[in-house]
């Protein structure tokens, strides 16, 4: 028959797997602490990014909103310097004719130039407003 271990050598046995237990749990809480750390930098930082876009997206409403603004002053200009030409060329001679033609054409080539500048611009805003959204 077989020695049975002693009591001392069992409780040596389950000391030594108590103490190892514990070491595992102190390695643990320590990885634990340091993810938790990590965490935490990776949501300061990614509140930071959110605020530096928000900014950047305000930003763009208020270049968005400043460019229609101005796309309508600049539309009410061409109006009014279309006016004053139909009034010139009620009371025009043969010469100042052609002077006013030349001005209907400079004024078609105004409006045709800030409507493309005001396409370009806008496809410009929404460019970077989709960069924005994909760096999200």
């Amino acid at each position: 028959m077989a020695k049975k271990p002693g009591f001392k050598k069992f409780r040596k046995l389950v000391a030594t797997d108590i103490d190892t237990l514990r070491a595992e749990f102190a390695q643990m809480r320590t990885d634990l602490d340091v993810t938790r750390k990590q965490l935490d930098e990776m949501i300061s930082m990614n509140d930071e990014l959110l605020a530096a876009n928000n900014k950047v997206v305000a930003d763009l409403r208020v270049l968005d909103d400043r460019l229609a603004h101005m796309g309508r002053e600049f539309a009410n200009q061409i109006h009014e310097l279309a006016s004053g030409i139909d009034g010139l060329e009620k009371h025009a001679d043969s010469v100042s004719a052609e002077t006013v033609a030349e001005l209907h054409a400079v004024q078609a080539r105004l409006a045709a130039e800030q409507v493309r500048y005001e396409i370009a611009f806008r496809q410009d805003l929404a460019e970077i407003a989709d960069s924005l959204r994909r760096a999200r």
